[in-house]
């Protein structure tokens, strides 16, 4: 069985070489989290980008499901002598694909590139194989969710952590004018959060569900947006109730959260223990960074500190703009 996957295009022809091995990294995680030992090849084919596979044995249709959660996948083919047969799609689209692209804001990171962290986050837990369940993904440096809104197309649950409270209700304001104009079921809840007797935090929560019938039965998704400083992680969350970490670090911002003077550095330090006791045993952090602020080698440390395990894998660090050459590190929770 050859399979051949074809990539998604991108204009920027730089960034595109960029996602190319993103694309590589993120599928080797893929099949090692199945057990299937394979050779993967990148090339062109006709024009297009492909990455070629050559799995040890056949896969099951449970098991090329999980290769659909590739982010940078638009078509999955099977090599038929020299002929490509197009695969059944089953990309996991629980919600319209459109939730996490509507929302168009200065300093978005790409979309397929934020998949792609969830989908490795999800290769190294011990929760791929769980990859259809309702996971819950929580991101603590949310930004305007994009994140949370990637998890809540795969079906999975979502809770945010963001300071900024513009940031905040615009994406309170997008999630509600999503629902209504899609004619979706749906709860929507605003309230105020105590933090060691004081008023921490505002939080947003939605239910609903894919369908009006689902949604009566009470099988629901739901979605956590709470406007407050992420050292207060462990206040807002339930210990151990968290499958996945995925987040962004702001690549140009040198200030801490909340107005503070220490760096962004300095808060990841005094978040990260917050963030460990709210991940399950097994679950997994995956987190990114621009290599001009942030020194790979001290953030791996400060995550060891905590009880972190590091994952090896190949090289992640790619070029994104002039000011940004972006690396991710990804770390277990054991």
């Amino acid at each position: 069985m050859k399979l051949a996957l074809l990539l998604y295009p991108h204009q920027n022809i730089r960034y595109r070489a960029s996602l190319l091995q993103i694309a590589l990294e993120e599928t080797k995680l893929v099949f090692s989290a199945l057990g299937v030992e394979t050779e993967i090849d990148s090339k062109k084919l006709g024009g297009s980008q492909f990455l070629f596979c050559l799995p040890v044995r056949p896969l099951s249709r449970w098991e090329m499901g999980f290769l659909w959660h590739l982010s940078s996948v638009y078509m999955i083919f099977e090599m038929n002598e020299n002929a490509l047969v197009p695969l059944d799609d089953q990309r996991p689209d629980y919600i319209g694909e459109d939730l996490p692209y509507l929302l168009k804001y200065k300093g978005k990171t790409n979309e397929m590139f934020t998949d792609s962290m969830l989908t490795m986050a999800l290769a190294a837990s011990d929760f791929s194989h769980n990859y259809d369940a309702q996971l819950t993904v929580l991101d603590p440096l949310a930004g305007k969710g994009t994140t949370l809104l990637l998890a809540l197309r795969r079906g999975y649950h979502g809770i945010g952590i963001e300071v900024s409270k513009s940031c905040v209700e615009e994406l309170a304001g997008y999630m509600n004018r999503y629902f209504e104009f899609h004619k979706m079921k749906y709860k929507y809840q605003k309230s105020s959060l105590t933090v060691y007797g004081k008023n921490g935090g505002i939080q947003h929560k939605w239910l609903f569900s894919d369908s009006a019938d689902h949604f009566r039965d009470g099988d629901t998704r739901s979605m956590r947006m709470i406007c407050g400083d992420t050292r207060n992680t462990a206040s807002f969350i339930k210990t151990g109730s968290v499958h996945l970490l995925v987040t962004d670090l702001p690549y140009g911002v040198q200030m801490g959260t909340a107005g503070k003077t220490d760096g962004i550095l300095d808060t990841v330090s005094s978040a990260v223990p917050g963030w460990y006791s709210v991940l399950k045993k097994g679950g997994c952090l995956c987190m990114s960074f621009n290599t001009h602020t942030v020194h790979r080698d001290v953030l791996a440390g400060r995550l060891a500190e905590c009880g972190f395990s590091v994952v090896d894998t190949g090289t992640l660090a790619h070029w994104v703009e002039q000011a940004i050459e972006r690396d991710l590190i990804i770390a277990r929770k054991d």
